[in-house]
C-alpha cells in the first residue's frame, strides 16, 4: 500500500529535478535567458506556496509555484514575461522577503513549468486531501491528523506517509468538506511554531487501508486488522495539549 501511493507522490520531485540543477549555477541575470519562470533560492524551510506568491503577485498575475522545502527552493512562473521582468529587476537593487525571511529570485532555465496530465487531475476539487507537514519537529500520527481534520467534518481514511518528509492522505465523506479543511487548515501550525501544513487536493479518490494503526486508519472499519485499541501514550497527551493550545480544539 505505501509504496504505491509513495510513487505518486514522488513523481513530481524527480521531474522537477533537472529543472532546479539547471537553475543551479547561474549567478549572472546575463547568463540565462530571460523566461516566465523563475528560480527562488534562500526560502525558509517554513515558507508556503501561498507566500512566495503574496510577496510577488504585485509583478504580475502568478501562473504555477513548485516548491522544494527541502532545498529551500521553488519555481514560480508568471503569466507573461514582463511579469517576470519586473520581478527580477526589482530583486537586483531590492529585497524580496518570503515568509519574513529575504528570498533570492533568478531566470530559470526553463521557458515553462512542464505539466503533466497527472498534475491537473491532483489540484482538482477532490475528496481526498494530500498534506504536507513542514518541520515535524513531533511525532504525526493518525490521531494526530484527525484530531485536527475531524473537527471541520466526517473522515473516512488516513493514510501516512514518511519516505519523503512527513505527508498524509485524508479522505473525508465529501468534495465540500475536503475544500473547507483545504481553506482552514492550509499554511496552520499543527504545534506552535512547527509542524506546518501544506495542504492540496490529491488525485485518488478513494484511500485503501488494510490495518488500524498510527500510519493508517480506516474510520469505517473500526475493528480492520491490528492495533483495534489505542492507548495514548505521554508525548500524545502531550500533543493534545498543543493543539488545543493553537486553536485545534
Amino acid at each position: 500500500m505505501a509504496n504505491h501511493y509513495d510513487g505518486q507522490l514522488g513523481q513530481v520531485a524527480k521531474r522537477l529535478k533537472t529543472e532546479f540543477a539547471g537553475a543551479r549555477g547561474h549567478t549572472g541575470n546575463h547568463e540565462v535567458q530571460p523566461s516566465v519562470v523563475l528560480h527562488v533560492r534562500g526560502l525558509s524551510e517554513h515558507a508556503l506556496e501561498q507566500d512566495l506568491i503574496d510577496a510577488v503577485q504585485h509583478f504580475g498575475q502568478v501562473g504555477q509555484v513548485v516548491m522544494m522545502p527541502r532545498k529551500r527552493q521553488a519555481l514560480v512562473e508568471f503569466e507573461d514575461l514582463q511579469s517576470a521582468r519586473s520581478c527580477v529587476t526589482y530583486c537586483n537593487s531590492n529585497q524580496i522577503y518570503v515568509a519574513g525571511q529575504p528570498a533570492f529570485f533568478n531566470y530559470s532555465t526553463s521557458q515553462r513549468i512542464e505539466r503533466q496530465q497527472g498534475e491537473f487531475e491532483r489540484n482538482k476539487p477532490n475528496n481526498i486531501l494530500l498534506m504536507t507537514v513542514l518541520n515535524p519537529a513531533y511525532p504525526i500520527t493518525t490521531d494526530v491528523i484527525h484530531k485536527i481534520s475531524g473537527q471541520i467534518g466526517e473522515i473516512q481514511r488516513i493514510v501516512i506517509f514518511k519516505k519523503n518528509g512527513v505527508q498524509a492522505m485524508v479522505e473525508f465523506d465529501t468534495t465540500e468538506t475536503a475544500t473547507r479543511a483545504l481553506q482552514q487548515l492550509n499554511g496552520a501550525d499543527i504545534y506552535s511554531g512547527c509542524c506546518t501544513l501544506k495542504i492540496e487536493f490529491a488525485k485518488p479518490t478513494r484511500l485503501n487501508v488494510f490495518k488500524n494503526d498510527n500510519d493508517s486508519w480506516d474510520y469505517t472499519q473500526p475493528n480492520l486488522g491490528l492495533g483495534n485499541g489505542r492507548q495514548q501514550q505521554p508525548w500524545q497527551q502531550h500533543s493534545r495539549k498543543s493543539i488545543v493550545a493553537c486553536g485545534f480544539s
